[in-house]
Formats: C-alpha cells, sequence, structure tokens
C-alpha cells in the first residue's frame, strides 16, 4: 500500500467529497485537517470524503474531524477499520438495512 503526501491526500479528499463543486472558504481548513490526518491512506481518505459529500454545514464537517481525530493509531490497518466503521455509523437505516440484505444474498 502507497501513502499519499499532503497535497495528493488533500486533491483526493477534495475531488471525493465536492466531484469538482468549488469549495467554500469556510470548509478548506477543516477539510485540509481531516486529509491530513488520513496519514496519506487513500481509502480512509475517500470513504471520509464520501461521508461529506453531502454535507453543507461547517459543523457537519467539524463533527467528522472530531470524530476522526479519535482515530489516532500507528496501525493503517486499524485506522482504515475505524474509518469503515464511522461510515457505516453515518448510513441512513434503509442503507444499512440494504446492506445486511445484500450480505445475506452473497452469503447464500
Amino acid at each position: 500500500m502507497s501513502f499519499m503526501d499532503q497535497d495528493e491526500s488533500w486533491s483526493l479528499f477534495k475531488n471525493a467529497a465536492l466531484s469538482g463543486e468549488a469549495l467554500p472558504y469556510e470548509f478548506e481548513a477543516v477539510g485540509k485537517q481531516i486529509a491530513d490526518e488520513r496519514h496519506g491512506l487513500p481509502l480512509t481518505i475517500v470513504v471520509v470524503a464520501g461521508l461529506l459529500k453531502s454535507k453543507r454545514a461547517t459543523e457537519d464537517w467539524e463533527s467528522v474531524a472530531k470524530d476522526v481525530k479519535s482515530f489516532v493509531t500507528n496501525d493503517p490497518d486499524e485506522r482504515c477499520s475505524r474509518v469503515l466503521g464511522l461510515s457505516y455509523d453515518h448510513l441512513t437505516s434503509a442503507l444499512r438495512m440494504n446492506g445486511i440484505q445484500m450480505l445475506g444474498d452473497l452469503l447464500d
């Protein structure tokens, strides 16, 4: 697994969270903080950015930044697991049920 530098991380985060939209100024600082705290792990950057894609309030971004900051660990696998768990926690009930149903279909 290769790691991204800060500029690459920020670029990936911005593209994944905003899909080419202009970034409002007030989001840039918190967005860069979130991207930096992913320590160059592309999967965690994309997952967190996807979580924020529909959020258009800085408070939402700050809340997620606080959540991901608590994932401090030196183990990249553990960081990935925690970010995926955060993403799952933010799913709607309907999406969780769809995921469970799809998993059940795969196991059959």
